[in-house]
């Protein structure tokens, strides 16, 4: 009888401990870079600047020039932001399926999800964005592989060496011999 009792009680914890696993598995991951795994903290920088580009463009949509500009710079992007933002969502354990999938993504990394612009603000900036838009790296997919390269550097982490530098020879003048 008393075996029988342990017995259930083992069943009953392993039941339990089952139970809070699985809500733990569901739990979303809190954000930080996982600098063990390149890949993840190149997709984690990279969805940041893309997810701040396409928040101008669509804070700028009053504008036609950088309308128009934004909406060329989405359709080159715009796969790839989505590639992004479904690895992050599996990372951060965030499903897919969900609406809103790149707010929730910006969301958990700490990521403004709307942005408010004052009409003197917009008016100074939205007028850059076709110039912003244009630059090399705001191609995300060139700028996800020169990221990935710079973080499988064994010494991503490491300060950088100040190179040694040699005095600078003393100005001559008439008076110097």
């Amino acid at each position: 009888m008393a075996l029988m009792q342990h017995c259930t009680r083992c069943v009953v914890l392993m039941t339990l401990a089952w139970s809070i696993t699985g809500v733990a598995q569901e739990t979303q991951r809190p954000h930080t870079y996982v600098f063990a795994q390149p890949e993840l903290v190149s997709a984690q920088r990279v969805f940041g600047v893309g997810n701040a580009a396409m928040l101008l463009g669509q804070a700028c949509a009053e504008f036609p020039e950088a309308a128009a500009s934004y909406a060329e710079w989405l359709a080159r992007n715009q796969a790839t932001m989505q590639q992004l933002t479904n690895t992050l969502a599996a990372h951060y354990r965030i499903p897919v399926t969900d609406d809103g999938l790149q707010a929730r993504v910006a969301a958990a990394m700490h990521l403004k999800t709307v942005l408010s612009l004052s009409a003197a603000t917009s008016d100074e900036v939205c007028p850059t964005l076709p110039d912003t838009l244009a630059l090399p790296n705001m191609d995300l997919q060139q700028r996800y592989r020169e990221s990935l390269v710079e973080v499988r550097d064994p010494n991503y982490l490491n300060p950088k060496r100040k190179s040694a530098t040699t005095p600078k020879p003393a100005a001559t003048t008439e008076d110097t011999p």
